[in-house]
């Protein structure tokens, strides 16, 4: 993920955290997490003060960014935490795991707030606060290759913040199913992930035969208002294992076979450019805070680094610096 100042990368390896300049690839920092197996994402809060790792070992931990320490530990999963979500104001954090529950917690010191309940889901893959008040979580269905989206309507959550919780997190019950893909039966598509619009208003859903892109809509602005997922775009694009939004919602990356990242409009589909120069599958796309860099690394730790003009490629200039373990590759696009 991009720092808060859109200068600087934060990667993830094995257990430790890197603070690379995006620009050399010189290391600025790199300190061990704690966590006790790797570390499976990273997710920067709305306000940019704050970032959180998720592990494989069904922990999360809340970090200060500016000072980098360790603020909170969130325990309660019983299998790997494999999403992370922030409201709009970063003052609670929901976190969804393949124990099939999506947790509650506040932002400013972790403590449990909710415990919500979704069993038909094996995998919860993507979360988003869509209001204060009504959260969606995208995954695969139990028993299915299919993907499912559900919502919860949830309570004032704001005395909870304030007060602390009582007596440890609050159950609550399941959610309602907004949908599922594909709708037919016959379609044996494999779902490979989900990703919201920064503004939520958007639903990727990528798959074995492409990106579709589905419109989050509601009936009315009230937080107990059904919300629906109406179709916008399927995109063909097979084979792709991974879909990310620009910070606008205008843009979409998508990695694409094995060493391939097209960048596409998302209101019509259309590829804008293609990036290629891994040499092993990606794992990981992200865009830095203003849209104006793009950076993605793959299974053999490679980190191409894309600085964007105008969305158009133009001069190429590459470099190769190296440093213990990590190894990054760094492609700069620039305009002439």
């Amino acid at each position: 993920q991009f720092m808060p100042d859109g200068r600087s990368l934060v990667m993830a390896h094995e257990t430790h955290l890197k603070i690379v300049d995006s620009t050399t690839g010189a290391v600025v920092r790199d300190f061990d997490t704690g966590h006790d197996r790797d570390i499976a994402e990273l997710v920067v809060a709305p306000s940019g003060r704050q970032m959180a790792t998720l592990a494989w070992d069904t922990t999360a931990r809340l970090w200060d960014v500016s000072t980098l320490e360790c603020t909170a530990v969130l325990r309660g999963h019983r299998y790997t935490v494999c999403s992370l979500a922030y409201t709009a104001d970063g003052s609670v954090i929901a976190t969804g795991s393949f124990d099939k529950t999506v947790r509650l917690w506040r932002a400013e010191d972790g403590a449990p707030v909710y415990v919500l309940h979704c069993p038909n889901i094996h995998r919860i893959d993507s979360l988003r606060f869509i209001s204060a008040r009504r959260l969606l979580a995208g995954g695969v269905e139990r028993g299915s290759l299919k993907a499912g989206v559900w919502q919860w309507h949830l309570p004032d959550l704001k005395p909870m913040v304030e007060q602390g919780p009582l007596g440890g997190a609050a159950a609550l019950a399941e959610g309602s199913r907004v949908r599922i893909w594909p709708e037919d039966e016959d379609n044996v598509a494999v779902v490979h992930g989900f990703g919201f619009s920064p503004d939520g208003r958007q639903l990727s859903v990528t798959s074995s035969d492409g990106v579709h892109l589905f419109h989050v809509e509601s009936s009315n602005t009230s937080d107990a208002a059904e919300c629906s997922l109406s179709p916008l775009l399927a995109i063909q694009c097979r084979p792709c294992h991974l879909a990310r939004f620009s910070p606008d919602g205008r843009r979409l990356a998508i990695a694409r076979k094995i060493n391939m990242l097209e960048v596409r409009d998302a209101g019509s589909g259309a590829v804008l450019f293609s990036l290629r120069g891994h040499r092993y599958l990606i794992r990981t796309i992200a865009f830095s805070p203003d849209g104006r860099q793009l950076a993605s690394n793959d299974e053999g730790l490679w980190v191409c680094c894309f600085t964007l003009a105008n969305w158009t490629p133009a001069n190429h200039r590459l470099f190769a610096p190296s440093f213990r373990a990590v190894v990054f590759w760094l492609m700069c696009v620039r305009a002439r």
